[in-house]
């Protein structure tokens, strides 16, 4: 792992998705903020049209890619 990476899994190189479980949209700002496995997030949802709270979201590097569902979020 290079300087830049943290944990045991690298941002960058990894082919993760984190489910972000959306509790406020921004809009405006074009970010939803919520939890990833329990902790507080922001990620950027320019990608996707019309999202609203309570919505699951698959991320990676702090862009939401797609919708998923409560089973992928661990709910």
């Amino acid at each position: 792992m290079s300087a830049e990476c943290h944990d045991q899994v690298c941002i960058t190189c990894s082919d993760q998705l984190l489910a972000l479980v959306v509790t406020d949209v921004d809009a405006g700002a074009g970010v939803a903020r919520g939890s990833i496995d329990g902790e507080p997030a922001e990620v950027g949802i320019d990608l996707l049209d019309g999202v609203t709270a309570g919505e699951v979201l698959l991320c990676h590097g702090g862009v939401a890619l797609q919708r998923g569902t409560r089973v992928e979020a661990g709910a």
